[in-house]
Protein backbone atom coordinates (compact mmCIF):
# COMPACT_ATOMS: atom_id res chain seq x y z
CA UNK A 1 0.00 0.00 0.00
CA UNK A 2 1.94 3.00 -1.27
CA UNK A 3 -0.65 5.75 -1.02
CA UNK A 4 -1.28 6.28 2.67
CA UNK A 5 -3.01 9.59 3.26
CA UNK A 6 -1.54 11.52 6.22
CA UNK A 7 -5.15 12.29 7.19
CA UNK A 8 -5.62 8.56 7.81
CA UNK A 9 -2.74 8.68 10.29
CA UNK A 10 -4.15 11.77 11.96
CA UNK A 11 -7.54 10.07 12.28
CA UNK A 12 -6.06 7.35 14.49
CA UNK A 13 -3.59 9.57 16.34
CA UNK A 14 -5.50 9.41 19.63
CA UNK A 15 -5.48 5.61 19.79
CA UNK A 16 -2.84 4.28 22.14
CA UNK A 17 -1.02 1.18 20.91
CA UNK A 18 -0.14 -0.35 24.23
CA UNK A 19 0.41 -4.01 23.40
CA UNK A 20 1.70 -6.27 20.65
CA UNK A 21 -1.81 -7.07 19.40
CA UNK A 22 -2.61 -3.37 18.89
CA UNK A 23 0.70 -2.80 17.05
CA UNK A 24 0.08 -5.79 14.81
CA UNK A 25 -3.47 -4.66 14.05
CA UNK A 26 -2.23 -1.17 13.11
CA UNK A 27 0.46 -2.59 10.79
CA UNK A 28 -2.13 -4.85 9.16
CA UNK A 29 -4.47 -1.89 8.65
CA UNK A 30 -1.77 0.35 7.17
CA UNK A 31 0.30 -2.08 5.13
CA UNK A 32 -2.06 -4.95 4.41
CA UNK A 33 0.39 -7.39 2.82
CA UNK A 34 3.84 -7.54 1.29
CA UNK A 35 4.08 -6.42 -2.33
CA UNK A 36 7.64 -5.10 -2.68
CA UNK A 37 10.89 -5.12 -0.68
CA UNK A 38 11.01 -2.23 1.79
CA UNK A 39 11.19 -1.28 5.45
CA UNK A 40 8.41 0.70 7.15
CA UNK A 41 8.80 2.57 10.43
CA UNK A 42 5.79 3.19 12.64
CA UNK A 43 6.77 5.92 15.09
CA UNK A 44 5.06 6.34 18.45
CA UNK A 45 5.18 8.95 21.18
CA UNK A 46 5.78 8.29 24.89
CA UNK A 47 2.12 7.36 25.36
CA UNK A 48 2.06 4.83 22.51
CA UNK A 49 0.22 7.05 20.04
CA UNK A 50 1.31 6.75 16.42
CA UNK A 51 2.83 9.90 14.97
CA UNK A 52 1.54 11.08 11.57
CA UNK A 53 4.76 10.03 9.86
CA UNK A 54 5.36 6.74 8.09
CA UNK A 55 8.94 6.65 6.81
CA UNK A 56 9.81 3.93 4.30
CA UNK A 57 13.08 2.65 2.93
CA UNK A 58 12.36 1.28 -0.56
CA UNK A 59 14.36 -1.15 -2.65
CA UNK A 60 16.12 -2.99 0.14
CA UNK A 61 18.15 -6.05 -0.88
CA UNK A 62 16.93 -9.59 -0.22
CA UNK A 63 19.58 -10.03 2.46
CA UNK A 64 21.02 -7.20 4.55
CA UNK A 65 24.51 -6.18 3.51
CA UNK A 66 27.33 -5.02 5.75
CA UNK A 67 25.98 -1.46 5.80
CA UNK A 68 22.39 -2.38 6.74
CA UNK A 69 22.87 -2.20 10.51
CA UNK A 70 24.61 1.18 10.29
CA UNK A 71 21.96 2.53 7.90
CA UNK A 72 19.22 1.41 10.27
CA UNK A 73 21.08 2.86 13.27
CA UNK A 74 21.43 6.20 11.50
CA UNK A 75 17.78 6.25 10.44
CA UNK A 76 16.50 5.31 13.91
CA UNK A 77 18.85 7.79 15.55
CA UNK A 78 17.47 10.58 13.39
CA UNK A 79 13.88 9.52 14.07
CA UNK A 80 14.52 9.42 17.82
CA UNK A 81 14.35 13.22 17.65
CA UNK A 82 10.69 12.88 16.61
CA UNK A 83 9.35 9.80 18.39
CA UNK A 84 10.29 7.74 21.41
CA UNK A 85 9.19 4.29 20.19
CA UNK A 86 9.20 2.48 16.85
CA UNK A 87 7.98 -0.65 15.14
CA UNK A 88 9.88 -1.74 12.04
CA UNK A 89 8.06 -3.72 9.37
CA UNK A 90 10.01 -5.68 6.78
CA UNK A 91 7.85 -5.88 3.66
CA UNK A 92 8.44 -8.45 0.95
CA UNK A 93 6.25 -10.57 -1.34
CA UNK A 94 6.02 -14.28 -0.75
CA UNK A 95 5.08 -16.90 1.79
CA UNK A 96 4.25 -16.07 5.42
CA UNK A 97 7.05 -18.13 6.95
CA UNK A 98 10.22 -16.24 7.77
CA UNK A 99 13.19 -17.02 5.55
CA UNK A 100 16.83 -16.95 6.68
CA UNK A 101 17.12 -13.58 4.88
CA UNK A 102 14.11 -12.23 6.80
CA UNK A 103 15.68 -13.36 10.07
CA UNK A 104 18.96 -11.69 9.07
CA UNK A 105 17.02 -8.44 8.51
CA UNK A 106 15.38 -8.83 11.92
CA UNK A 107 18.80 -9.24 13.49
CA UNK A 108 20.20 -6.22 11.61
CA UNK A 109 17.22 -4.11 12.74
CA UNK A 110 17.58 -5.15 16.39
CA UNK A 111 21.36 -4.55 16.33
CA UNK A 112 20.82 -1.18 14.67
CA UNK A 113 18.41 -0.15 17.43
CA UNK A 114 20.84 -0.94 20.26
CA UNK A 115 22.12 2.14 22.02
CA UNK A 116 19.66 4.48 20.25
CA UNK A 117 17.37 6.67 22.34
CA UNK A 118 14.33 5.03 20.75
CA UNK A 119 12.53 1.98 22.11
CA UNK A 120 12.11 -0.73 19.46
CA UNK A 121 8.66 -2.16 20.19
CA UNK A 122 8.86 -4.89 17.59
CA UNK A 123 9.89 -6.17 14.19
CA UNK A 124 7.10 -7.39 11.92
CA UNK A 125 7.01 -9.17 8.55
CA UNK A 126 4.58 -8.05 5.83
CA UNK A 127 4.33 -11.00 3.44
CA UNK A 128 2.05 -11.95 0.57
CA UNK A 129 -0.80 -12.94 2.89
CA UNK A 130 -0.68 -10.29 5.61
CA UNK A 131 1.48 -9.06 8.48
CA UNK A 132 2.86 -11.15 11.36
CA UNK A 133 5.60 -10.88 13.98
CA UNK A 134 9.02 -11.70 12.53
CA UNK A 135 9.99 -14.84 14.40
CA UNK A 136 11.91 -17.97 13.55
CA UNK A 137 9.57 -20.83 12.57
CA UNK A 138 9.63 -23.79 14.97
CA UNK A 139 11.60 -26.76 13.70
CA UNK A 140 9.45 -29.59 12.40
CA UNK A 141 10.02 -32.99 13.90
CA UNK A 142 12.39 -33.72 16.74
CA UNK A 143 16.01 -34.57 16.98
CA UNK A 144 16.71 -38.14 17.91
Amino acid sequence: MDDIDPQDLLAVADERLLDDAALLARARDLIGCGLVRRLWLLLLDDDGRQLPLLPQLDGIPVSPDGQATMTIRSMLGTLAEVGSQAVVVLERPGAPSATPDDLAWGDAIRRGARGIDLRLRGVLLAHGRGVDPLVDAPASGSAA
